[in-house]
């Protein structure tokens, strides 16, 4: 299960790196059409990133309880 948990802190760290670059591309954004392309790309993302996070989260009670 260790094992298991650091392989999703490491793909967690990867795609808030993603998360980070969709934010600038956001604040970035030249018109409102490009606002709301890179607003829409940065949500699902946040949403991956928080899916991760509730799966480590799980995952590490399991292990506690176990």
């Amino acid at each position: 299960m260790t094992a298991y948990i650091q392989k999703l802190k490491q793909f967690l760290s990867d795609e808030k790196e993603l998360l980070t670059d969709l934010a600038i591309e956001v604040a970035n954004a030249d018109n409102d059409y490009e606002y709301r392309e890179a607003k829409a790309k940065y949500n699902e993302q946040r949403i991956r990133v928080q899916a991760i996070q509730d799966a480590i989260d799980l995952a590490s009670s399991m292990k506690a309880v176990s």
